[in-house]
């Protein structure tokens, strides 16, 4: 039996209701607070009878502040539970959620057969038994993760899936509130091609990067053609592919993924979806001319992404197309306090089946001291042949020794700026500089002595000795 009891909000009041069901020896099994205004107290008794209900009802209502007393047929969260467990049972296509830790909560009926499992063993079970080639712990790590049209295939079965991140409401927004994801699953047609682009992955929102990966989440569901700019190496495909995943165009869209130089421009648009436009740089005035005028005349629901080296110029009218929505992606080199975290998030990603390598501590600062000029395109390759060291020698920790020598000059402009100094001079300047940066993001002096580890007065005195003047 279920009671429903209207009441006061007053301090003790609940404790009052739960001691008469106590005096009568009623077990309660379940409950729950709230109802429309918030004034409800729900109760599930299954063993208690007709005549005892009559009994306790008299008992409430003697409680200052209880209202009304009635039975009810179902709880509301068990009601919402059957109202949604027979919506989804009438649902054709695979429905269902999981934790934070990957492992199934609920599914429909047609996940289960999309599984080949029957619907009673499918709570508990690791979405990765099913999805293996999918990161399933970055997309449960983060909000910016492919969301729309991602390509799985299940048992052999071609789907589109769509990643629902649920968040807690007290933390909208907040890593920290994601407790799961809902997935939904549309098979495609037997005949429909998969998609010729990269596989969709979950970014590293690291350091700097993080920065970049909200920006990317915000614009992406936009229209307007978006430009994404950084030094090779940096992620610019990567990126670009993200946002057809993080687009709501790609659940219906196509993506056309064109490497400019290599790929032709086809003769006719899809109707919807996004358009990569990788390395607009390589293209010549000309080529970036007609391609212009090629991309006036894209239908309203095709989205145009386009990526372009850092150091490189566009033509104006190509450069006023892509002027409205841009991203510039941080180098490798400018999030040093995270270079191991990005090592260990490649190893993870290239373990290709076989358990993560980690990343020894000192191997970690090696590789934060390098400068990187090829970016994540070279810092993963040394990671790789690193790893391959590592596995020759029976080992799970990579250390210094599995590091190759980098063979990279630092990306500094020494001979352009110290030619007439002494090495004394040159090195006073490059202090200068990097004090000068510094007090731009705190000007304590107490603050940037802990940050360089060093004295307050060694701080003072080289403030002095600069002229840059002394923080309070």
């Amino acid at each position: 039996m279920r009671v429903e009891i209207t009441c006061a909000n007053r301090v003790g009041i609940l404790h009052e209701i739960t001691q008469i069901f106590g005096d009568y020896r009623i077990n309660v099994t379940s409950g729950e607070l709230g109802g429309d205004s918030g004034d409800k107290v729900y109760l599930s008794a299954p063993g208690m009878l007709t005549t005892q209900y009559r009994a306790i009802e008299q008992s409430l209502l003697r409680v200052p502040g209880v209202k009304r007393v009635r039975r009810i047929a179902l709880i509301p969260s068990e009601r919402r539970h059957f109202e949604l467990d027979t919506l989804l049972r009438h649902v054709a296509e695979p429905v269902l959620s999981v934790d934070r830790e990957g492992r199934v909560i609920a599914a429909n009926l047609a996940a289960a057969r999309a599984f080949g499992v029957s619907l009673n063993r499918v709570p508990g079970l690791q979405l990765q038994r099913f999805l293996p080639l999918l990161q399933v712990a970055e997309l449960l790590r983060d909000f910016a993760v492919p969301r729309y049209g991602v390509p799985v295939t299940v048992r052999g079965r071609s789907y589109r899936m769509e990643w629902s991140p649920i968040a807690l409401a007290d933390l909208p927004g907040d890593v920290e509130s994601l407790a799961g994801a809902v997935l939904t699953l549309q098979l495609r047609n037997p005949g429909e091609a998969p998609p010729e682009l990269p596989a969709p992955v979950a970014l590293w929102d690291f350091d700097r990067r993080r920065e970049s990966c909200l920006q990317l989440q915000e614009m992406a569901a936009l229209q307007a053609p978006l430009l994404i700019r950084g030094e090779p190496g940096s992620g610019k495909s990567t990126f670009a592919t993200a946002v057809h995943y993080l687009s709501p165009l790609a659940a219906t869209g196509d993506c056309v993924y064109l490497r400019l130089g290599e790929s032709e421009l086809p003769e006719n648009w899809p109707g919807s979806g996004t358009l990569i436009l990788d390395d607009l740089h390589r293209l010549s005035a000309e080529q970036q001319r007609q391609l212009a005028r090629r991309l006036r005349g894209l239908p309203v629901y095709l989205r145009a992404v386009a990526t372009c080296d850092q150091a490189s110029g566009l033509i104006p009218a190509l450069a006023q197309l892509f002027s409205e929505l841009a991203v510039t992606l941080p180098p490798l080199r400018s999030m040093r306090p995270a270079v191991a975290r990005f090592a260990q998030a490649v190893l993870r990603e290239q373990r290709a089946g076989v358990e993560a390598l980690r990343l020894g501590e000192a191997a970690g600062e090696r590789l934060g001291r390098s400068d990187w000029p090829d970016n994540f395109s070279g810092f993963a390759e040394h990671l790789l042949a690193a790893a391959a060291r590592c596995r020759r020698r029976g080992s799970s920790t990579i250390e210094m020794r599995d590091l190759p020598v980098p063979d990279a000059e630092p990306v500094l402009p020494w001979r352009d700026w110290s030619r007439g100094l002494s090495y004394r001079e040159a090195m006073d300047k490059v202090e200068e500089a990097l004090l000068r940066e510094l007090l731009m993001e705190q000007r304590s002096t107490r603050a940037l002595a802990r940050r360089l580890g060093i004295s307050h007065t060694a701080v003072a005195n080289k403030l002095r000795k600069y002229g840059l003047g002394r923080g309070e």
